[in-house]
């Protein structure tokens, strides 16, 4: 029972009951650190915002961005010189399952939406969004840490991205009035132009944001399902109600690992498809 409330717990140090939208609040909304090393620079060197306006501390979604980044560079840093040095391939099954999910990457994320040319130009990019969102999502399913991606500030920016990207790539391969003439359909009459750019336009920014809200949405559900669950052991103090959370949040968290690979694999997707689609005209 103590595991229990240890893990739900807000952590505030109050002693006060908590209800079970104080739990779930606190868990899905970010906190800037205050224990430990992290925590002293926040007071000390952060603690002034930076030009009187933005607030630099570092905060608990911050500080899992940044465990994402590190791993990664652990991981392909190594996994690189390995196969730069493997010309005949590589016996480590630690390489072949990393090179497989590259491959993955290569034929189901962006070889069908661009031309063999443009293929090896499109997958450091995309890769990296892919890569990047898995991290995210699996270090956040570590008891006692955060989901970077359940965050709307950092699906946000990562799908802000994605239609810098779509705007840059449709300006070099259409000219700079691609934005004007590129996104309405060719042949159409004159008068009906003034009624489809406006819908192209929403449509181009639509695209962003349904990306922020898939994924935001769906790695949020989740979470707030398996802390409900863990709630009820501590709510109904009932050894059956208790197994039954327990097995209804380990299922749920088993789903969530699934989850957590199919929405990267859907926002890298949509991202390379959305790029794709404005490299050629309507």
């Amino acid at each position: 029972m103590q595991f229990f409330n240890t893990y739900i717990t807000s952590g505030h140090g109050s002693g006060e009951k908590e209800t079970m939208y104080d739990v779930v609040m606190h868990h899905m909304c970010d906190h800037v650190l205050t224990g430990g090393f992290i925590g002293k620079i926040n007071e000390t060197v952060l603690n002034e915002k930076l030009f009187g306006i933005f607030d630099m501390r570092i905060t608990k979604w911050v500080f899992m961005l940044w465990v994402s980044f590190i791993l990664m560079v652990l991981v392909f840093v190594p996994l690189g010189r390995k196969l730069k040095k493997a010309k005949m391939g590589s016996k480590s099954r630690w390489v072949n399952m990393w090179e497989a999910l590259i491959g993955f990457v290569h034929d189901e994320i962006v070889e069908p939406y661009y031309d063999h040319k443009h293929i090896k130009t499109a997958m450091p990019y995309f890769s990296t969004v892919f890569f990047y969102i898995l991290f995210c999502n699996f270090a956040g399913l570590i008891p006692g840490s955060s989901t970077a991606t359940g965050n709307l500030g950092v699906t946000l920016g990562l799908a802000l991205f994605t239609l810098s990207l779509m705007i840059i790539v449709g300006m070099i391969r259409q000219g700079p009035l691609w934005i004007f003439k590129g996104i309405v359909p060719h042949g159409i009459p004159f008068v009906m132009y003034f009624l489809l750019w406006p819908i192209e336009i929403m449509g181009l920014i639509i695209k962003p944001f349904a990306l922020t809200v898939r994924l935001f949405a769906n790695m949020t559900a989740g979470h707030i399902v398996i802390i409900i669950f863990l709630y009820l052991v501590m709510m109904f103090q009932n050894p059956w109600v208790g197994i039954g959370s327990v097995v209804g949040s380990l299922m749920i968290y088993l789903l969530e690992l699934l989850v957590a690979f199919i929405q990267a694999y859907i926002f890298a997707t949509l991202s390379s498809m959305f790029v794709g689609q404005s490299m050629h005209a309507h």
